[in-house]
Protein backbone atom coordinates (compact mmCIF):
# COMPACT_ATOMS: atom_id res chain seq x y z
CA UNK A 1 0.00 0.00 0.00
CA UNK A 2 1.26 3.41 -1.25
CA UNK A 3 0.92 7.23 1.11
CA UNK A 4 0.31 9.85 -0.51
CA UNK A 5 0.34 12.72 1.24
CA UNK A 6 -3.05 14.89 0.91
CA UNK A 7 -2.17 18.76 -0.07
CA UNK A 8 1.66 17.36 1.35
CA UNK A 9 2.62 16.40 5.33
CA UNK A 10 -0.95 18.98 5.44
CA UNK A 11 -0.83 17.85 9.71
CA UNK A 12 2.92 19.47 10.33
CA UNK A 13 3.26 21.73 7.28
CA UNK A 14 1.05 24.55 5.60
CA UNK A 15 -1.25 22.87 3.27
CA UNK A 16 -0.26 22.91 -0.57
CA UNK A 17 3.23 24.55 0.38
CA UNK A 18 6.52 23.46 -0.58
CA UNK A 19 7.14 23.21 3.32
CA UNK A 20 4.53 20.52 3.14
CA UNK A 21 5.68 19.06 0.09
CA UNK A 22 9.37 18.18 1.85
CA UNK A 23 7.66 17.09 4.85
CA UNK A 24 5.82 14.48 2.96
CA UNK A 25 8.89 13.45 1.46
CA UNK A 26 11.28 13.34 4.50
CA UNK A 27 8.33 11.13 6.14
CA UNK A 28 8.33 8.58 3.73
CA UNK A 29 5.22 9.35 1.85
CA UNK A 30 4.80 7.83 -1.68
CA UNK A 31 3.64 10.76 -3.49
CA UNK A 32 1.71 14.15 -2.71
CA UNK A 33 -1.90 15.34 -3.66
CA UNK A 34 -1.82 18.82 -4.51
CA UNK A 35 -4.95 21.07 -5.82
CA UNK A 36 -4.30 23.67 -9.05
CA UNK A 37 -5.93 26.90 -9.93
CA UNK A 38 -4.98 29.85 -11.87
CA UNK A 39 -4.23 33.38 -11.68
CA UNK A 40 -5.72 36.08 -14.27
CA UNK A 41 -2.53 36.28 -15.84
CA UNK A 42 -2.55 32.44 -16.31
CA UNK A 43 0.00 30.83 -14.01
CA UNK A 44 -1.04 27.61 -12.85
CA UNK A 45 -0.69 27.72 -9.00
CA UNK A 46 -1.34 25.59 -5.94
CA UNK A 47 -4.00 26.18 -3.61
CA UNK A 48 -7.17 23.47 -2.53
CA UNK A 49 -10.03 26.57 -2.21
CA UNK A 50 -10.99 28.98 -5.07
CA UNK A 51 -10.31 32.11 -2.52
CA UNK A 52 -6.96 32.85 -0.47
CA UNK A 53 -9.09 33.68 2.40
CA UNK A 54 -8.95 30.59 4.50
CA UNK A 55 -4.80 30.00 4.36
CA UNK A 56 -3.42 33.52 3.72
CA UNK A 57 -3.62 37.02 5.18
CA UNK A 58 -5.02 38.14 1.89
CA UNK A 59 -8.23 37.88 0.52
CA UNK A 60 -10.27 37.73 -3.14
CA UNK A 61 -10.78 35.37 -5.88
CA UNK A 62 -8.03 33.25 -7.38
CA UNK A 63 -8.78 33.68 -10.90
CA UNK A 64 -9.36 37.37 -10.31
CA UNK A 65 -5.89 37.94 -8.76
CA UNK A 66 -2.63 38.41 -10.18
CA UNK A 67 0.27 36.14 -9.95
CA UNK A 68 2.57 38.99 -8.70
CA UNK A 69 -0.03 39.97 -6.20
CA UNK A 70 -0.60 36.38 -4.96
CA UNK A 71 2.92 36.01 -4.83
CA UNK A 72 3.37 38.29 -1.84
CA UNK A 73 0.92 36.34 0.47
CA UNK A 74 1.56 34.45 3.23
CA UNK A 75 0.58 31.06 2.83
CA UNK A 76 1.88 29.98 6.23
CA UNK A 77 1.66 31.69 8.72
CA UNK A 78 -1.90 30.87 9.94
CA UNK A 79 -0.75 27.48 10.49
CA UNK A 80 2.49 28.34 12.48
CA UNK A 81 4.65 31.06 13.25
CA UNK A 82 7.59 28.28 12.18
CA UNK A 83 6.43 28.43 8.87
CA UNK A 84 6.02 32.40 7.99
CA UNK A 85 6.92 33.67 5.14
CA UNK A 86 5.62 30.24 2.85
CA UNK A 87 4.31 30.95 -0.21
CA UNK A 88 1.94 29.68 -2.57
CA UNK A 89 3.69 27.56 -4.82
CA UNK A 90 3.47 27.59 -8.86
CA UNK A 91 2.42 24.08 -10.69
CA UNK A 92 6.33 24.23 -12.55
CA UNK A 93 7.75 24.58 -8.80
CA UNK A 94 6.42 22.12 -7.57
CA UNK A 95 6.94 19.62 -10.67
CA UNK A 96 9.99 20.73 -10.23
CA UNK A 97 10.63 19.34 -6.82
CA UNK A 98 8.90 16.42 -7.63
CA UNK A 99 11.44 15.62 -10.26
CA UNK A 100 14.35 16.08 -7.83
CA UNK A 101 12.81 13.38 -5.91
CA UNK A 102 11.63 9.47 -5.91
CA UNK A 103 8.00 11.79 -5.28
CA UNK A 104 4.88 10.83 -7.45
CA UNK A 105 2.46 13.76 -7.53
CA UNK A 106 -1.32 13.63 -8.11
CA UNK A 107 -2.37 16.67 -9.43
CA UNK A 108 -6.27 17.67 -8.62
CA UNK A 109 -8.10 20.20 -11.24
CA UNK A 110 -9.85 22.68 -9.31
CA UNK A 111 -12.83 23.73 -11.63
CA UNK A 112 -14.89 26.88 -11.52
CA UNK A 113 -17.39 27.29 -13.56
CA UNK A 114 -15.95 28.96 -16.40
CA UNK A 115 -12.78 30.57 -15.35
CA UNK A 116 -10.49 28.30 -16.26
CA UNK A 117 -10.57 27.71 -19.45
CA UNK A 118 -7.71 25.38 -21.02
CA UNK A 119 -6.76 24.93 -17.89
CA UNK A 120 -6.56 20.99 -18.90
CA UNK A 121 -4.27 21.86 -22.06
CA UNK A 122 -1.63 23.93 -19.42
CA UNK A 123 -1.68 20.89 -16.87
CA UNK A 124 -0.63 18.58 -19.44
CA UNK A 125 1.77 20.70 -20.74
CA UNK A 126 3.67 21.33 -17.42
CA UNK A 127 4.15 17.49 -17.04
CA UNK A 128 5.28 17.25 -20.59
CA UNK A 129 8.34 19.64 -20.17
CA UNK A 130 9.62 17.77 -17.11
CA UNK A 131 8.72 14.68 -19.26
CA UNK A 132 6.58 13.73 -15.59
CA UNK A 133 3.95 11.98 -16.89
CA UNK A 134 4.75 8.25 -15.70
CA UNK A 135 4.42 10.15 -12.56
CA UNK A 136 1.81 11.85 -12.70
CA UNK A 137 -2.08 11.17 -12.05
CA UNK A 138 -4.96 13.68 -12.46
CA UNK A 139 -7.83 13.54 -10.70
CA UNK A 140 -10.98 15.81 -10.53
CA UNK A 141 -14.45 16.07 -9.54
CA UNK A 142 -15.07 17.31 -12.84
CA UNK A 143 -15.34 14.72 -15.29
CA UNK A 144 -15.70 16.39 -18.69
CA UNK A 145 -12.40 17.76 -17.42
CA UNK A 146 -10.67 14.48 -17.47
CA UNK A 147 -12.15 13.05 -20.62
CA UNK A 148 -10.21 16.23 -22.16
CA UNK A 149 -7.03 15.19 -20.45
CA UNK A 150 -7.87 11.83 -22.18
CA UNK A 151 -7.89 13.18 -25.49
CA UNK A 152 -5.00 15.44 -25.14
CA UNK A 153 -2.42 12.08 -23.91
CA UNK A 154 -4.13 9.04 -23.80
CA UNK A 155 -1.16 7.91 -21.33
CA UNK A 156 -1.58 10.15 -18.77
CA UNK A 157 -3.35 8.25 -16.02
CA UNK A 158 -6.38 9.53 -14.37
CA UNK A 159 -8.23 9.05 -11.30
CA UNK A 160 -12.36 9.89 -10.33
CA UNK A 161 -13.02 11.91 -7.42
CA UNK A 162 -16.30 10.94 -5.82
CA UNK A 163 -18.10 11.82 -2.53
CA UNK A 164 -19.60 9.45 -0.08
CA UNK A 165 -22.66 10.68 -1.22
CA UNK A 166 -22.27 9.59 -4.85
CA UNK A 167 -20.04 6.99 -5.22
CA UNK A 168 -18.23 5.66 -8.47
CA UNK A 169 -17.95 1.93 -9.34
CA UNK A 170 -14.91 0.34 -10.49
CA UNK A 171 -16.47 -1.19 -13.46
CA UNK A 172 -17.91 2.71 -14.36
CA UNK A 173 -13.98 3.65 -13.96
CA UNK A 174 -13.15 0.98 -16.12
CA UNK A 175 -15.89 2.42 -19.02
CA UNK A 176 -14.91 5.56 -18.32
CA UNK A 177 -10.85 5.18 -19.06
CA UNK A 178 -9.69 5.86 -15.78
CA UNK A 179 -6.98 4.06 -14.17
CA UNK A 180 -8.24 4.68 -10.57
CA UNK A 181 -10.84 5.76 -8.47
CA UNK A 182 -10.19 8.15 -5.72
CA UNK A 183 -13.25 7.89 -3.17
CA UNK A 184 -13.92 8.88 0.33
CA UNK A 185 -12.46 5.95 2.57
CA UNK A 186 -16.63 5.10 3.71
CA UNK A 187 -17.94 4.18 0.45
CA UNK A 188 -14.83 1.28 0.25
CA UNK A 189 -15.89 -2.61 1.35
CA UNK A 190 -14.08 -6.04 0.87
CA UNK A 191 -16.71 -6.18 -1.93
CA UNK A 192 -16.25 -3.07 -3.60
CA UNK A 193 -11.86 -4.07 -3.68
CA UNK A 194 -13.21 -7.13 -5.57
CA UNK A 195 -14.51 -5.38 -8.27
CA UNK A 196 -11.50 -3.04 -8.36
CA UNK A 197 -9.02 -6.41 -8.80
CA UNK A 198 -11.46 -7.89 -11.57
CA UNK A 199 -11.75 -4.47 -13.17
CA UNK A 200 -7.83 -3.71 -12.82
CA UNK A 201 -8.62 -0.54 -10.81
CA UNK A 202 -6.95 1.36 -8.58
CA UNK A 203 -8.23 2.41 -5.24
CA UNK A 204 -6.68 5.11 -3.58
CA UNK A 205 -9.66 7.42 -0.60
CA UNK A 206 -9.38 9.75 0.97
CA UNK A 207 -8.53 11.38 3.74
CA UNK A 208 -7.33 8.53 6.14
CA UNK A 209 -5.57 9.49 9.15
CA UNK A 210 -6.59 7.31 11.53
CA UNK A 211 -4.35 4.03 12.53
CA UNK A 212 -7.28 1.83 12.51
CA UNK A 213 -8.81 2.28 9.20
CA UNK A 214 -5.51 2.47 8.24
CA UNK A 215 -5.35 -1.41 8.89
CA UNK A 216 -8.35 -2.25 7.64
CA UNK A 217 -8.25 -0.46 3.87
CA UNK A 218 -4.61 -2.03 3.67
CA UNK A 219 -5.69 -5.37 4.85
CA UNK A 220 -8.55 -5.34 2.01
CA UNK A 221 -5.80 -4.34 -0.50
CA UNK A 222 -6.28 -0.91 -1.54
CA UNK A 223 -3.49 0.69 -3.44
CA UNK A 224 -2.89 4.08 -1.63
CA UNK A 225 -4.40 5.92 1.07
CA UNK A 226 -4.62 9.51 0.58
CA UNK A 227 -3.51 11.22 4.29
CA UNK A 228 -2.56 14.60 6.25
CA UNK A 229 -0.28 12.26 8.24
CA UNK A 230 2.59 10.82 5.90
CA UNK A 231 4.69 9.81 8.18
CA UNK A 232 2.27 8.02 10.97
CA UNK A 233 0.71 5.95 8.51
CA UNK A 234 4.61 4.78 7.62
CA UNK A 235 4.41 3.69 11.27
CA UNK A 236 1.36 1.85 11.33
CA UNK A 237 1.61 -0.23 8.25
CA UNK A 238 5.84 -0.83 8.83
CA UNK A 239 4.47 -2.37 12.07
CA UNK A 240 1.40 -3.90 11.39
Amino acid sequence: MEIWAHRGASAVAPENTMAAFVKAYESGADAIEVDVQRTSDGVLVIMHDETVNRTTQGRGYIYSASFAWLSQLDAGYKFSSSFHGERVPTLDQTLSFVESTSLRINIELKIVQNTYVGIEEQVIDAIKQRDLTDRVVISSFHYPSLRRIKQLDPNQAIGLLCTQYNAVTPMYAKQFGAEAVHPHWKTISPTYMNEAFEQNIKIRPYTVNDPRIVRTLNAWGIDAVITNHPGLVRKVITTN
